[in-house]
């Protein structure tokens, strides 16, 4: 069978094959006992380095250079051969985000003025990172061979425009923030990992799955947090998911995952998990609550898709309480059918008074795809169809309410966008982004 020229063949008779290109991609230096030095070969194009640049924006537009995830992760893998385990097999997107991370460390840094309350932020932020890079369980020799390879990395980009400013640079920014990073994981209490075995799995829809787990010991979160999990589905990739239910001395955890097309670990997870399945729990995160302070304020809930799941646990955990808050919840899905947590909270409102139920929809009917569907129950409010945002404002402001929001990225941005638009004071939105 051949491989064929491809587009790049056909243009250039010299070029590689698919088939030459995917051999040379496979990296067998480090079981050969030859490890390969990934930056050995000068750039032909290097980042031009401007020496009126102050060093720590110059060191952000290395960052920038679009080689740099790509260049960075072959670093990293020839550093240590414990980086292959703890990133995933494409750690592009992972790596995106330690640049985000260090461009506004280096930007607000340089930005300061001087001003020590803005740098202790970045170190603050440093140890709140490493707080939650605890379930990574990172020695100090990982430490030290990831600022290597950041170092080599950074060096390669800008070839000879590299100095000793630079070098002095990121080598302080580094060791101030690699301190920041351990002093967050060493503060941690308790384990740093926690294993869970899966219990049950349902598929209310084609594209949603609600996976239940009981955990080897107790894991105490506060309603309305998320969790990091690792699954035995996408190697190296932790998922930050929320608990549908609370807390309890049983032991038992709930999650609600949707098929997010091109997600990292979503497609592999609905399609994969089955009962048995060991999963990997750690720290929990998040600020998603309601406030309890009395005179009580009362409640607006806006929901999207698997977005129900943190709320959901809130609801629950009120529902201890003899008095709350009104509770008024929004519930949108693209379709009827897709809202499959519907009984479930029309159950809890039959008993608790202070919660009414909202159900939306963007759309009347269910495609001829998405098969049978269970029949939604009724509820005080009949289904309206629009999105989740114009059925809400078409309310009115809610200024007076305390207002939770849980969903896609995409969802929330439109939904606190129309509601300020609408008249609602932005300090009273709250969300997280798991």
């Amino acid at each position: 069978m051949s491989s064929g020229p491809g587009p790049d063949r056909a243009d250039d008779p010299f070029g590689r094959s698919d088939m030459e290109r995917m051999v040379g991609d496979i990296d067998l230096g480090p079981y050969l006992g030859r490890p390969v030095d990934p930056l050995a070969e000068p750039l032909a194009r290097p980042v031009v380095v401007d020496p009126q640049t102050p060093p720590l924006l110059a060191l952000r537009d290395l960052l920038a250079d679009p080689r740099f995830p790509g260049l960075f992760q072959r670093a990293l893998r020839a550093a240590d051969p414990d980086f292959r385990e703890l990133f995933p097999r494409d750690a592009t997107g992972v790596l995106s985000q330690f640049v985000r991370a260090m461009t506004w460390a280096f930007e607000t840094v340089e930005n300061s003025g001087g001003d020590r309350a803005q740098v202790d932020e970045v170190v603050e932020f440093a140890r709140h990172l490493g707080a939650d890079h605890r379930k990574l369980e990172l020695s100090g020799r990982h430490h030290t061979r990831f600022g290597e390879a950041l170092v080599d990395t950074l060096r390669h980009l800008a070839g000879r425009g590299w100095d000793d400013r630079l070098a002095t640079t990121i080598d302080t920014a580094y060791r101030v923030m690699s301190a920041a990073l351990q002093e967050g994981s060493a503060a941690g209490q308790g384990p740093a990992r926690i294993g869970a075995t899966v219990v049950d799995v349902l598929r209310p829809t084609r594209d949603v799955v609600v996976v239940r787990l009981i955990s080897d010991v107790m894991l105490d979160y506060h309603p309305g947090q998320y969790l990091s999990v690792l699954t035995p589905y996408t190697a190296g990739v932790w998922r930050r998911l929320s608990p549908s239910i609370p807390a309890n001395p049983a032991c038992q955890i709930e999650f609600h995952v949707r098929d997010v097309p091109g997600g990292a670990l979503s497609g592999s997870l609905v399609r994969g998990v089955g009962v048995g399945d060991r999963w990997v729990l750690a720290r929990p995160l998040g600020l998603l609550e309601v406030d309890r302070t009395e005179p009580f304020r009362d409640v607006l809930m806006a929901a999207g898709g698997t977005g129900i799941a943190p709320l959901r646990c809130l609801i629950l955990d009120m529902m201890r309480h003899g008095f709350n808050p009104r509770v008024h919840l929004f519930y949108g899905a693209r379709h009827p059918g897709d809202l499959y947590d519907l009984p479930t909270l029309v159950d809890l409102a039959s008993t608790a008074p202070w919660l009414t139920i909202q159900p939306v929809s963007e759309e009347d009917v269910d495609p001829w795809w998405a098969g049978p569907r269970q029949d939604l129950p009724r509820t005080l409010h009949r289904r309206q169809t629009g999105t989740l945002v114009d059925v809400v404002t078409g309310w009115g402001a809610w200024a007076d309410r305390q207002v939770l929001l849980s969903g896609s990225p995409e969802m929330l941005r439109a939904t606190v966008r129309g509601m300020v638009a609408a008249g609602t004071p932005r300090e009273n939105i709250s969300y997280d982004r798991p």
